[in-house]
């Protein structure tokens, strides 16, 4: 909310609003995880090695279709080359701070872990070769962010119309270096990933309600205005338990995709 100003009309009152947040913690995980997979490529053989990287769980179709269908999750925690992991691991760092602590731990989690299978599925069932990377889940984390700037874009004001635009700007982007020719990047894979990421958080968006107001005093130095603003506290409504059934209904949808996917490879 914006701070009151002394041009404010008389008894109009502004609040400082307060949302819960929690601090990363999967994040630095995910990034511990995925730099930890890197280094064990390398000193087996190496990431740029196909053999290799379809040794330790890449997206490979004709395993995938084959029954592993590990892979699908497996994949996400494997890159090739070192610019692709730093590249990666430096967007989930940026990404990852910013979604978990509004979104919270369990639902962050279930957010990249779902919408990067749901993006490898879309890679499987669309792409003949071999895949991996965490981009997957990263343009669900994308999704994820903006759909929480949109759902909070009364209550955030400008600052959340600004991120919007921003998350649009950066999102066209990434469209364009996908679609230029010999790119080589997974464009189905990060499409599948957006789209999951999109799903799941509309239904495991925060909802947040006023649960106290505390009243802070206006005081005022001599001759100086008075600056401090009552705060309302929110408390975020929507946990991950009360969307049990959804986050189960989405599981079951991308078991009926990846058995369409199989069909397409077929």
């Amino acid at each position: 909310m914006n701070p009151q100003t002394p041009s404010q009309p008389p008894g109009k009152v502004s609040f400082r609003v307060r949302l819960p947040v929690e601090k990363p913690l999967w994040t630095y995980i995910l990034i511990g995880v995925n730099i930890a997979m890197y280094l064990v490529l390398e000193f087996t053989g190496g990431s740029g090695s196909a053999r290799n990287l379809i040794r330790f769980g890449a997206n490979y179709a004709p395993l995938v279709t084959e029954g592993e269908y590990w892979r699908l999750l497996t994949a996400g925690f494997l890159h090739i080359g070192v610019l692709h992991i730093l590249f990666n691991m430096y967007a989930l760092y940026v990404l990852g701070r910013e979604t978990e602590p509004v979104y919270g731990r369990a639902r962050f989690i279930v957010i990249y872990l779902l919408s990067g299978i749901c993006g490898s599925i879309f890679s499987y069932g669309l792409n003949q070769g071999l895949s991996a990377g965490a981009s997957t889940s990263l343009f669900g984390l994308f999704g994820a962010l903006a759909v929480f700037f949109y759902r909070q874009r009364k209550m955030l004001g400008a600052v959340g119309r600004q991120q919007l635009v921003s998350l649009g700007i950066i999102l066209a982007i990434n469209i364009v270096i996908d679609v230029s020719p010999g790119s080589g990047i997974d464009i189905w894979g990060h499409a599948g990933g957006l789209i999951g990421g999109v799903l799941l958080s509309w239904v495991l968006c925060p909802v947040y309600t006023a649960s106290e107001q505390i009243a802070n005093t206006f005081s005022s130095a001599a001759g100086a205005a008075a600056t401090e603003l009552p705060s309302i506290v929110l408390i975020d409504t929507n946990p991950l338990r009360k969307q049990a059934l959804n986050v189960g209904l989405f599981g079951a949808g991308l078991v009926v995709l990846t058995l369409i996917a199989r069909l397409l490879q077929t």
